[in-house]
């Protein structure tokens, strides 16, 4: 028959199973993170998909931008340029028609 163990190595085996647990813990939360910052690009792509099958003119519109660019790249340039001058119009546009009405209280 097998003699039970004392209370002194049941208290030291359970602290070196508490010592063990803590460590695997550890491995397992830098485990966990290293996989969280390899999937966070999958997210990415998978948000930026769903938003193309959500709003397919956009896709027209980087397709369209995206062909200009492989074709006449002197062209697409002055485009480009074209393009910013008109995006911040809109938003000097945008930021003037919500000044407005605080302006006319």
């Amino acid at each position: 028959m097998r003699q039970r163990p004392s209370l002194e190595e049941v208290l030291r085996r359970r602290a070196q199973l508490v010592e063990r647990a803590q460590f695997q813990r550890g491995r397992v939360a830098d485990d966990m993170q290293a996989l969280r910052d390899a999937t966070a690009w999958v997210d990415r792509g998978v948000e930026a998909i769903a938003y193309l099958r959500a709003h397919p003119l956009a896709l027209a519109g980087i397709a369209i931008v995206a062909l200009l660019v492989l074709r006449r790249p002197l062209f697409s340039m002055g485009l480009l340029r074209f393009a910013r001058r008109g995006f911040f119009a809109w938003r000097g546009f945008l930021a003037l028609r919500a000044l407005v009405p605080k302006l006319a209280r």
